[in-house]
Formats: structure tokens, C-alpha cells, sequence
């Protein structure tokens, strides 16, 4: 849990800087060789109420073990979590919303989910 934690915000604080992301020479934005631990995915959930979404969103989260909310907006949900988990996380997801684009397959052990809530 602390190695998620710290992965989480060494991320969130890399992705919120655009001077850092502005001078990283690797193509995701994300530290060197980090793309072998970490990789970033974007799912925009759209449904009519966005504030019982993002709700409703944080508490599905919640019941995912080693998933932590690293940044969160009125619009925006980061999320550092298990890749394994990302199926158990969208069907959950799907019951709320429609979830687009189609699902990601991620290498990676941990997904840097970026869940962007929008109205139809």
C-alpha cells in the first residue's frame, strides 16, 4: 500500500506540472523506465448527474484494494490502481454510465486511470 501511495503521488505530481512534462524526453510524460511500472489510461464516463457520478465513482474505488485517489476535480478522478483490477473497476463503472473508449490492456502492474466525467 505505501509503494502505491508513493507511486500515486510521484505521479500526480509529474502529471500536474506542465514545466516538468514540458522538459521529460520520454514520450508518455512519465519518468524514464517508469513505463515498465506505470502506465497512464483515460476513460471519460458519461452520465447525467456528475456530481452523484464522482460520488458514487469514489466509493466503487474504495472497494478496490491498493486503489487510491490521487487527484480529484469536479470533472477529474486520478486513480493509481492494480492493473488486474481494471476489469472489476469498469463493470462496476458501466452500472453508473457509458464508459468510453473501449477497454485498455495495460503491460503494466500498476494503471494511472484518469476517469473524466462528462454529461451527454
Amino acid at each position: 500500500m505505501t509503494a502505491a501511495l508513493f507511486l500515486a503521488f510521484a505521479f500526480w505530481m509529474l502529471t500536474d506540472t506542465v514545466a516538468l512534462q514540458a522538459q521529460d524526453p520520454s514520450p508518455s510524460g512519465l519518468p524514464e523506465g517508469s513505463s515498465t511500472i506505470i502506465e497512464s489510461v483515460a476513460w471519460r464516463i458519461t452520465a447525467g448527474d456528475l456530481v452523484a457520478l464522482r460520488e458514487q465513482t469514489k466509493a466503487a474505488v474504495g472497494q478496490i484494494p491498493e486503489a487510491v485517489v490521487v487527484k480529484e476535480t469536479s470533472s477529474l478522478l486520478s486513480i493509481s490502481i492494480p492493473t488486474k483490477q481494471l476489469p472489476a473497476l469498469r463493470q462496476a463503472l458501466a452500472k453508473l454510465g457509458s464508459i468510453t473508449p473501449a477497454e485498455a490492456d495495460p503491460k503494466t502492474p500498476t494503471t494511472l486511470l484518469r476517469l473524466m466525467f462528462v454529461q451527454p
